[in-house]
C-alpha cells in the first residue's frame, strides 16, 4: 500500500505527490490518502482555532473531492510516527508520497522523524518540491531563478484528476477516520469574518481576480485598506495550506496575459504586461521568503542580526504592548488595522507592515515576539514567510533592506483619507468625519454613541510620541545595523530605558 501524505498540500490538482502515487499504485499497490491531526503541532503557540477551522473546512471538501473519483480520506488523531506504526501493522506500507514543506522547526522535526521512521521499515519515501524552493544541503534539487521557474510553471501540464474514476487505484481505509471531537481544540478563537477553506472558495478568488481589469488596477488598489478587499487577489491562505499552487497562479496570470494579446493595441498590452509583472514580483518575493527561511530555519527562534540580540523590549505583559495587540495604541489607523485583523484574519501587505513597524519601531519590542503574536492572527500565516519577513520590515534581517519606519499618521492620510476603514473598525469615532479623525487632539478621549451604547470605553490617548520615537528607532536600528553593539549613551539607549527617555508617554 502507498500512503498520500497530506500537510499543508491540501489538493489533488496540480498535485505532484498524489500523481506520482496514483501512477505507481501498481508496482508499490493502492493508494491511502492520509491526514494526521497531531496534538503536538495543534498545542504550538503559533497555532490558533481559526486555523484549525480553515483546515478542518478544507478536508472536508477535499474528502468529497476524493470520494468523487473512487477513494477515501483517513483522517486520525496522532503524532504521525505512531500512527505510521498503527496503518503499517494493519496494511504494510510500501511507499510514502508528500510534498517537502518549509515551515516551522517543530514540522520539520516530525518530518525528519518520519523520514527515519520510513528507513528503519523499509519504506520508500518520495519527498516533491513545492513552491520552487531548494532543500538546504539537497544535491538532487536544481535551483531556478524565478524567470526559468514561472517558465517551467506557465509551460507544465496543471493536471487534474476530477470526473475521473480511480476507484481501483485507492486503498481501502484499515481504520475509520476520528471523530472531530475527539481531535484536540486549538488555542483562541475563530475569526467571525474570516475566509473559508476549501478550494471552491479558492476557485471562486481565481474567476474573480484573473482577469484583464483587475490585474490592471491590481497596483492601484494594492495600498489602502479600503481597496485591496476587491483589489488584491486574496488567495494567499489557500496558497500557505497548499489548496492551490503557485503554478496555478502563475498560469492563470499567463493567461490572462494572453488574453489580453488577443485584442489590445501595443500600448495597452505594454501596460497590461508591467502590471502582471508588478504581481509576479510578489510571488518572487514570496519564493525569495521561503528559499531564506529554508536555508535559515533558524529565524523562528533568533534575530537574523545578532547585535539585535537582547536590545529591544521583551516583556509581552508591557503595557504599551498590550495596548497594541488590543488595537488601544490611540492611533486610529493602527488600532483600525489591528482589529480588522482580528475580526477577518486578513490584512492587506501595507496594514501589516504598518502594525509591524509600529510595534518594533515606535514601542521598540522585539520582532520575534511581534512576530509569535501575529502568526496566530492572520489566516494564511505561513512560517517561512512570515518569519523572515517580519524580521525584514523591524530591521534585524540585513542591512541591505534599509529600515522600515512607517509613520501611523502618514500612512493613515495616505491610505484612508477621508477616514472610511478606521471608522468601520473604531467604533468610538465611527461619528467623526475627516480632517478630525487624523487629528489626535480631537480622537482623544472620543466616544460616538454608537459606541457608548455598544459598552466601548472613550478612545485612548496616544501611547507614544510616534515623531519622537521614530526617530530614536532610526538612529538605533542604523547603529546596529552597521554591526555595531549598542551601548549605554545619550543617543542609543539600552533596553532597559525608560519610557520617558524613549519618548512613549
Amino acid at each position: 500500500m502507498q500512503v498520500f501524505l497530506l500537510k499543508r498540500n491540501l489538493r489533488l490538482q496540480d498535485s505532484d505527490p498524489f500523481y506520482e502515487a496514483m501512477r505507481g499504485y501498481r508496482r508499490f499497490g493502492p493508494v491511502l490518502p492520509l491526514y494526521i491531526h497531531e496534538p503536538s503541532i495543534i498545542r504550538q503557540p503559533d497555532i490558533c482555532l481559526q486555523h484549525q477551522n480553515f483546515i478542518f473546512e478544507t478536508l472536508d471538501e477535499l474528502s468529497q473531492e476524493i470520494r468523487s473519483i473512487g477513494g477515501k480520506l483517513l483522517e486520525l488523531v496522532g503524532e504521525a510516527v505512531p500512527t505510521l506504526d498503527v496503518i503499517h501493522q494493519i496494511a504494510p506500507i510500501a511507499r510514502i508520497c508528500t510534498h517537502q514543506e518549509t515551515t516551522q522547526g517543530v514540522q520539520y522535526e516530525r518530518d525528519k522523524a518520519v523520514r527515519k521512521w520510513c528507513s528503519r521499515n523499509s519504506v520508500k519515501l518520495v519527498e516533491f518540491q513545492q513552491d520552487g524552493v531548494v532543500r538546504a544541503g539537497c544535491r538532487d534539487q536544481k535551483k531556478q531563478t524565478f524567470p526559468e521557474y514561472f517558465a517551467d510553471s506557465v509551460n507544465r501540464e496543471l493536471k487534474d484528476p476530477g470526473g475521473i474514476d480511480l476507484g481501483v487505484r485507492f486503498a481501502s481505509t484499515p481504520l475509520p477516520s476520528a471523530p472531530r471531537v475527539t481531535i484536540p481544540r486549538a488555542q483562541g478563537y475563530d475569526r467571525p469574518f474570516r475566509q473559508r477553506g476549501g478550494r471552491s472558495e479558492a476557485e471562486k478568488l481565481f474567476k474573480d481576480f484573473f482577469s484583464v481589469g483587475s490585474i490592471n488596477s491590481y497596483p492601484f488598489k494594492l495600498s489602502s485598506p479600503n481597496t485591496a478587499w476587491e483589489g488584491c487577489s486574496r488567495i494567499s491562505a489557500y496558497l500557505s495550506y497548499g489548496i492551490v499552487s503557485d503554478r496555478a497562479v502563475m498560469k492563470a496570470i499567463d493567461d490572462v496575459v494572453s488574453s489580453g494579446h488577443s485584442y489590445m493595441d501595443a500600448a495597452a498590452f505594454e501596460k497590461l504586461q508591467g502590471r502582471a509583472r508588478f504581481y509576479l514580483d510578489r510571488l518572487m518575493w514570496r519564493r525569495n521568503y521561503l528559499q531564506m527561511f529554508e536555508d535559515d530555519p533558524t529565524l523562528e527562534h533568533r534575530h537574523a542580526l545578532s547585535q539585535f540580540d537582547g536590545v529591544r523590549i521583551s516583556d509581552r505583559e508591557d503595557p504599551l504592548f498590550k495596548a497594541w495587540q488590543s488595537g488601544r495604541t490611540g492611533f486610529p489607523f493602527i488600532d483600525a488595522c489591528v482589529r480588522c485583523l482580528k475580526e477577518t484574519g486578513w490584512l492587506n501587505m501595507r496594514g501589516r507592515a504598518a502594525i509591524t513597524s509600529f510595534a518594533t519601531m515606535n514601542l521598540w519590542h522585539d520582532s520575534l515576539n511581534v512576530a509569535a503574536f501575529l502568526a496566530g492572527e492572520f489566516l494564511d500565516y505561513m512560517p517561512g514567510i512570515h518569519w523572515p519577513i517580519i524580521q525584514v520590515v523591524s530591521g534585524t534581517a540585513s542591512p541591505q533592506n534599509g529600515i522600515m519606519v512607517y509613520c501611523p499618521m502618514k500612512q493613515a492620510l495616505d491610505h484612508d483619507k477621508d477616514g472610511v476603514f478606521i471608522r468601520k473598525y473604531v467604533p468610538e469615532l465611527s461619528d467623526l468625519q475627516a480632517p478630525h479623525i487624523h487629528d489626535l487632539s480631537r480622537t482623544t478621549n472620543h466616544l460616538s454613541d454608537l459606541a457608548r451604547r455598544s459598552g466601548f470605553l472613550p478612545y485612548p490617548a496616544p501611547i507614544v510620541d510616534h515623531i519622537a520615537t521614530a526617530r530614536v528607532a532610526k538612529n538605533r536600528v542604523s547603529y546596529l545595523q552597521k554591526g555595531k553593539v549598542e551601548v549605554l549613551s545619550q543617543d542609543h539607549e539600552s533596553s532597559s530605558t525608560s519610557s520617558v527617555q524613549l519618548g512613549l508617554l
